[in-house]
């Protein structure tokens, strides 16, 4: 028998034994999960730089972006902000974390936003335009675009992304009010009188209210403008103007319709006496002397009236009707007041007449080409002239283009004239190119009428081919309104135009819709600014807010390439001004009034004994 000990030294091999016969199992998987581990390990390390990564990226979008950004919790308080919000409000962190963001947004729009982070945080995004506080009291406009955070697939608070619009939101307000309000004085323009006018129209369809519209002319006002100079017009409108906001009820809408006529919307009236009230007290304030430089001047005024729904239904007759009626009360000898009758379309027997004129003057060779003159800036010759039509009648004299382009427009007379304009201001370039002067460019007025007419591109090509003059001497001007009347056909109109070789113009610049928006898709090549932002360039009367949309629109031109001419330039301090500007061209009684072709041709050759145009 084997003692204890032996017993114990067999099991112990045995053991050992076993444990031998195990050993490369064991050793296999202990690699393999060594193998595993350090794998996790690598694993671990390149999320952890994923993440630390992420983390960067997004405290590098966060804190550079120029956007102001911050967070809010699901009860709207801030939990972090970006230095653009800190820079841009001017509170520090410590203001701003933990106070709820309704405490920075104007109290008008609390309910408005409320309801963007109650749907934010419902996971629909959102973006609002709302007034943000600043620090010091003042406020900025600013778009918002609110986003919920999301985690583990639930939101959590909300993210705001804010641009400051101020900017943009002042530069829609300063174009609209160029669109529909009158530079000069400030009021409402012939657009938005129109408009609103349409508007109570068919409000007072359903409410059955009367309203009246009253036409208010400056008497011998062409008298002031040449005896004193169209500064002191200026400031005679601007006193009227004045007057008559301070004379009307607070509900009635006047605006400034055109030269030294005003017009008056009163929107309910509850007796014909109200009416009369109004007139007595345009009357009696407008009497009243103005001093100006230690004189003394008075005006009157006259005052037709047209009454809704008693002389039309539309808005349109009853501009008609209250014009009518003001030249009524013209005719009664001025300062007087007139309400339109059924007989006044009597007056209408007049226009008749002077539209039977109209309609021989073509074939009796009554209409004319005058010519002004365009200077070069730049080199300080003339590079060409403006056509303007006249009107000589044997009996009327020189009929203004004001009284007889918009009757031949509405009778259909202004294709014929604007024909007649083209082909003789082409032969009378022709000409002067034949005497040596071939640099000169005539540039033409088109009517809306006469561009939207489908064989206007033919006329051109015609006048082109039956004058032998170079096609891109001869310059078109377009009005604004002209172009968007119909976008699209205007678009292609210009295009086979430009494909002749003829240069486009858009003229009056800043006076109709302005449409930048339309300004770099037309294929224009120049630009002509109104002379009402010209008047004041050099006198007492100088606006800063000219001088600075004169040279917005020349910096824009140089931008979109285009060549700007200035009209009205009536002194040499103007001209200057405009040279100092960068404008490329000036046309006005400083270089020239408008003259016809002989004395344009003597313009021409005392010009060309000089150095210089001038």
């Amino acid at each position: 028998m084997r003692t204890i000990k032996e017993r114990e030294r067999l099991e112990l091999d045995i053991e050992i034994s076993s444990k031998m016969t195990k050993k490369p199992q064991k050793i296999d998987d202990f690699l393999a999960m060594s193998h595993l581990v350090q794998e996790s390990a690598k694993e671990m390390e390149q999320l952890n730089h994923t993440l630390l990564e992420s983390e960067q990226r997004y405290k590098s979008l966060f804190e550079h972006n120029p956007d102001m950004i911050y967070s809010m919790d699901m009860n709207g308080y801030i939990t972090s902000v970006n230095p653009a919000l800190i820079e841009t409000l001017g509170f520090s962190e410590t203001d701003m974390l933990q106070a709820h963001a309704l405490h920075f947004v104007c109290k008008k729009d609390h309910k408005r936003v409320v309801e963007h982070f109650r749907l934010a945080i419902h996971d629909k995004p959102q973006t609002f335009v709302t007034s943000i506080k600043k620090k010091d009291g003042s406020e900025i406009v600013c778009s918002i675009t609110n986003i919920p955070i999301v985690v583990n697939q639930a939101v959590v608070g909300v993210y705001g992304i804010s641009k400051n619009i101020t900017w943009q939101k002042n530069a829609e307000k300063k174009i609209e009010r160029l669109a529909f309000h009158d530079s000069l004085t400030g009021l409402p323009n012939r657009s938005l009188f129109e408009k609103r006018l349409r508007e109570l129209v068919a409000e007072n369809q359903l409410t059955k209210n009367k309203l009246a519209v009253m036409f208010i002319d400056i008497d011998h006002f062409k008298i002031i403008n040449e005896s004193l100079g169209h500064h002191i017009g200026d400031v005679v409108l601007k006193h009227v103007s004045k007057q008559l906001r301070q004379t009307i009820k607070r509900d009635d809408l006047l605006c400034r319709f055109a030269g030294d006529v005003f017009t008056l919307i009163l929107p309910t009236l509850d007796k014909l006496g109200e009416v009369i009230d109004t007139a007595n007290r345009i009357t009696e304030v407008l009497n009243m002397p103005i001093y100006l430089d230690g004189q003394e001047y008075t005006v009157s005024t006259s005052i037709g009236i047209s009454i809704y729904p008693d002389d039309s239904l539309d808005a349109k007759i009853l501009i008609k009707n209250a014009d009518i009626a003001l030249h009524k009360a013209k005719e009664k000898g001025r300062g007087k007041r007139e309400f339109f009758t059924g007989e006044m379309n009597a007056f209408t027997l007049e226009r008749l007449k002077l539209e039977g004129y109209l309609r021989k003057a073509i074939q009796k060779r009554e209409f004319q080409p005058y010519f002004q003159p365009q200077l070069c800036m730049k080199t300080e010759r003339i590079i060409g002239f403006e056509a303007l039509i006249r009107w000589n009648h044997p009996e009327l004299g020189l009929v203004s283009p004001m009284q007889f382009v918009p009757l031949a427009e509405e009778i259909g007379l202004i294709d014929d004239i604007g024909r007649f304009i083209l082909f003789e201001s082409c032969k009378q370039l022709k000409h002067w190119h034949d005497e040596g002067a071939h640099h000169l460019s005539i540039s033409v007025n088109v009517s809306g009428r006469q561009f939207q007419r489908l064989s206007f591109v033919y006329e051109v090509k015609e006048a082109l081919q039956t004058t032998g003059i170079p096609a891109e001497c001869l310059h078109l001007e377009l009005t604004e309104s002209t172009m968007i009347q119909n976008v699209q056909y205007s678009m292609s109109i210009m295009q086979e135009l430009r494909e002749l070789g003829v240069r486009l113009s858009i003229d009056d610049f800043g006076t109709g819709y302005s449409s930048l928006s339309y300004l770099k898709d037309f294929p224009v090549d120049s630009l002509k600014i109104d002379q009402s932002f010209i008047r004041h360039l050099s006198d007492d009367f100088f606006n800063s807010s000219d001088a600075a949309i004169i040279k917005a629109i020349i910096m824009m031109c140089e931008g979109l390439s285009l060549t700007t001419v200035a009209e009205g330039v009536e002194t040499y301090e103007q001209l200057k001004l405009l040279q100092e500007y960068g404008c490329h061209h000036a046309q006005g009684y400083i270089i020239s009034k408008p003259m016809p072709a002989d004395e344009a041709a003597m313009f021409l050759r005392e010009c060309y004994k000089n150095s210089t145009s001038l």
